[in-house]
């Protein structure tokens, strides 16, 4: 029969497999509906103005579900363009020092900011091992990643 300290350290385990999987599932599926919901608003909005695209928000939003993924991808892909050269690269820290300024919202962004780049840092390991650790008081326990 196992043991609480090892039932403890399985159920660990298994939340650190689920946990990512789940949240990138949750803010793709989120990042979807947003992107959709941006596009058809655009669309419908210009078909006010455009007579020939009247009834074009509804003929995509039901003849092609899910085209914020080809827009959503297209527009990572222009990010990613735009950001890897000189002129991006200044206006991508140009943006991170008006966010940063931001109270509420400093917190979250920088967190956020930081595991990313340290997740997608070209330096190979971005988390050697996961642990355990007692914060914020003894007896309250914590994950922690170690980092290269």
């Amino acid at each position: 029969m196992p043991t609480k300290k090892r039932i403890q350290k399985l159920f660990v385990a298994g939340l650190l497999v689920w946990l990512p999987m789940v949240i990138t599932v949750w803010m793709l599926l989120w990042m979807l509906r947003l992107v959709d919901s941006i596009f058809i608003a655009l669309v419908a909005a210009l078909e006010r103005f455009v007579s020939p695209l009247n009834g074009f928000s509804q003929w995509v939003h039901s003849s092609f579900p899910g085209f914020g993924v080809a827009v959503l991808g297209l527009m990572i892909l222009l990010t990613g363009l735009l950001v890897s050269n000189i002129v991006g690269a200044w206006w991508l820290r140009q943006w991170d020092k008006m966010l940063v300024h931001i109270p509420v919202f400093r917190s979250i962004y920088s967190s956020v900011k930081q595991v990313s780049d340290t997740l997608f840092s070209g330096g190979g390991k971005a988390f050697s091992k996961a642990l355990l650790v007692q914060y914020p008081r003894p007896g309250s326990w914590t994950v922690a990643f170690l980092t290269g």
